[in-house]
């Protein structure tokens, strides 16, 4: 790994010794910290017992010559560039030297020192970039590799019949703020480095110092805002993979139920002008789960005030519960919002689909409420909206999801 908080090590590998001295002084001009090897095998040793960041090689040398030298650095050490400073111009030796991955190939006597240092700088720009996006890739493959394995959880504990894309939906959302944090990070990383430079040349100004605070302050709130947004994500896709069946199944009396779960959510309304009204036909006793039902109400009715009452007129939710028979009660829930275009009842359930990504939401409420019903209550739930005229979901549920279950 290459690591910048000290000058890159380079390693000469030449039986000349001049050469390797003329080299080495003048990167060491440059603040580069520089090793040598008089030929092939002393530069192999060096290589593996002090892992250099560039490694410049003569072709021509005795004991091991140059190609030898990078193919076997090729093979055990592929991330360390090597580039190959020869007197000898065959072209054959040029194109060898390429196949077997060397990244540059410069002719001696090198006639431009700028060219040989330009080449150097390059290289090691290049080899921390692809250091850089290697950890980025591992990064993403470590989350891709949790979110597989939560997906797997979810499948065998039958959430949901179809999650085929629920991980690649999760890496997208969350590739997202990843991706602005890796961008700010590295913008970040180039300032200092230019910041750095100026400071040992002694040219720094004050007003250079000033636009680099500056520099880190904004690169910093855009890291650590996105990572919060990333964070919240994760968050949100934890809700799915939480076990429903956890909970014990329990008897509860469902009216009283609700209108306890519709008191607490009057933080969340009191304060407009807004009304909930709950119809509820008395003696409802299931022998069910509380917190699925309670975690269904509150992603519907939280979903009215989100959504169906964007337009900011006072909106009705109203909820009318009976019994349907002796082992399944019915729950209507209706709004007077906005209602539902087409393109929209269509994807209601799916993960990550929200009207309002700009504004924070993760899109994974009434995914959350069709798993609910479908899997842990066994139940059955249908939408009826159009654009303009609210929307209006019948939920059936059985008075006990084991039993419906056992009927199947």
């Amino acid at each position: 790994m290459i690591n910048y908080e000290k000058p890159p090590l380079i390693l000469i590998i030449d039986d000349d010794e001049a050469v390797r001295l003329s080299l080495r002084y003048f990167l060491e001009d440059f603040g580069y910290e520089v090793v040598q090897a008089r030929d092939g095998q002393e530069g192999l040793e060096v290589v593996h017992a002090q892992s250099p960041d560039l490694v410049l090689t003569d072709l021509r040398m005795p004991n091991m010559d140059g190609l030898e030298v990078l193919a076997e650095v090729t093979r055990s050490v592929p991330d360390i560039p090597i580039v190959i400073i020869s007197g000898a111009g065959d072209i054959r030796d040029v194109v060898e030297a390429l196949r077997l991955g060397a990244w540059d190939y410069l002719l001696k006597p090198i006639q431009d020192m700028g060219i040989f240092l330009h080449s150097v700088q390059t290289c090691l720009d290049r080899a921390r970039l692809k250091q850089q996006n290697k950890e980025y890739h591992q990064s993403l493959e470590e989350s891709l590799d949790r979110l597989h394995r939560t997906q797997k959880e979810l499948l065998q504990s039958a959430k949901m019949a179809a999650l085929g894309d629920l991980v690649s939906g999760v890496a997208h959302e969350v590739n997202t703020p990843l991706g602005v944090s890796v961008t700010a990070a590295s913008f970040l990383l180039e300032r200092t480095r230019q910041i750095r430079e100026q400071y040992h040349l002694g040219d720094l100004k004050r007003s250079d110092l000033e636009k680099y605070l500056c520099a880190i302050h904004d690169s910093a709130l855009v890291v650590v805002q996105n990572l919060d947004r990333a964070a919240k994500l994760i968050q949100s896709f934890q809700k799915i993979a939480t076990d429903q069946r956890s909970e014990k199944k329990q008897y509860f009396d469902l009216c009283p139920f609700l209108e306890q779960i519709l008191i607490s959510l009057q933080s969340r309304y009191g304060h407009t002008a807004h009304k909930i009204y709950l119809e509820c036909q008395e003696c409802l006793k299931l022998y069910s789960y509380p917190g699925a039902v309670m975690q269904i109400v509150v992603n519907l009715v939280s979903n009215s005030l989100v959504h169906g009452f964007i337009d900011q007129q006072p909106g009705e939710i109203f909820l009318t519960v009976s019994l349907v028979s002796d082992t399944q009660v019915r729950i209507v829930y209706r709004d007077t919002g906005v209602g539902m275009a087409e393109e929209q009842k269509e994807r209601l359930y799916d993960p990550f689909y929200t009207t309002q990504r700009g504004a924070d939401r993760a899109g994974l409420g009434m995914h959350i409420v069709y798993n609910l019903i479908t899997q842990t209550l066994k139940g059955t739930i249908h939408l009826q909206a159009s654009p303009g005229q609210g929307v209006l979901f019948t939920l059936m549920l059985p008075v006990d999801p084991d039993l419906a279950a056992s009927s199947l």
